[in-house]
């Protein structure tokens, strides 16, 4: 069984539903207003924080690709140079 990295677990659907119902119960504006603006700052923290978790996984991806090259260009048969294209 899977896990899809997209999917809500419940508690992040609690909470969304806790905010749903929150905005939607609210009569006072500038209670309103302030909500809305801690979401919009939590949501630019967290896309910083995905943008940082991604390029760290590439740059950790790229950096396991470059020691496995090494590697293979380092097999003593010589096939990893003849796949590198040295002679």
């Amino acid at each position: 069984m899977s896990i899809d990295p997209v999917e809500r677990r419940l508690e992040q659907s609690f909470e969304a539903e806790r905010w749903t119902r929150f905005i939607q119960d609210c009569q006072d504006l500038e209670q309103l207003r302030e909500m809305a603006l801690a979401l919009v700052q939590q949501l630019a923290q967290q896309k910083a924080a995905s943008a940082w978790m991604a390029t760290r996984a590439s740059e950790s991806e790229n950096a396991a690709l470059e020691m496995l090259a090494r590697l293979i260009r380092q097999q003593p048969d010589g096939t990893g140079e003849a796949a590198a294209g040295t002679p």
